[in-house]
């Protein structure tokens, strides 16, 4: 691997306080692959997934849930913890390439011997695993707590994209999310366009005003 491409690797959540040249010499003891993917193909769905640990090294990956967008991973990012040690067989979710990328995918048996491998990678994959707890305890916290208002701004805020744009498949299927009346949301969604703080244009929010979301 290039020079850059380890230093990135290292200051990934697996490879955090690792000198790029520590990475390399751990990467040479294991299987390793890069794979290349163009804008639109889908890298994981629920019933067409590897075993891997992915991490991206360029491009960007959209990660939707069935209509909705739970975030957007960038150079640096991991996917497919869910996909290791388990027999599951169908993955929790669908990642679909935004931006052309290129991506290093390590097997179950290659984690696992990094894992053994250095006490460090072993307690950074424990910590963002505990990232990961976290994250979606938030997104559960922000659905199930709150006002109709609190629930829609908070959704906004979890999922909107580094462009503030968040489109979902229909209202109706946002307000049963949401655990709202459709009346409700739209009201709501009224309410945050009129503060100036989003523009609402059919299945489309774009978010103005971040900060009083807050």
């Amino acid at each position: 691997m290039d020079s850059d491409t380890l230093s990135l690797l290292s200051r990934t959540f697996l490879f955090r306080g690792l000198e790029p040249g520590c990475v390399e010499k751990l990467l040479d003891t294991v299987e390793t692959s890069v794979l290349s993917f163009s804008k639109g193909e889908i890298v994981y769905s629920p019933d067409n997934f590897r075993r891997e640990l992915g991490i991206i090294l360029s491009g960007a990956v959209t990660v939707t849930k069935g209509p909705l967008t739970v975030s957007e991973l960038r150079a640096g990012d991991l996917f497919g913890a869910a996909a290791l040690f388990t027999d599951e067989e169908r993955y929790v979710s669908t990642l679909t390439v935004r931006e052309k990328c290129s991506i290093l995918f390590l097997s179950q048996s290659a984690v696992g011997a990094l894992l053994d491998a250095d006490r460090r990678v072993r307690a950074n994959y424990i910590s963002y695993l505990a990232q990961r707890i976290r994250f979606l305890s938030a997104k559960v916290d922000a659905l199930s707590g709150g006002s109709g208002g609190d629930k829609l701004s908070s959704y906004i805020l979890q999922n909107a994209g580094p462009d503030g744009l968040l489109t979902v498949r229909s209202m109706t299927e946002l307000a049963s999310r949401l655990g709202i009346g459709r009346a409700s949301l739209y009201r709501e969604l009224s309410k945050l366009r009129d503060a100036g703080i989003i523009d609402h244009n059919g299945k489309t929010v774009k978010l103005l005003k971040p900060e009083l979301l807050k």
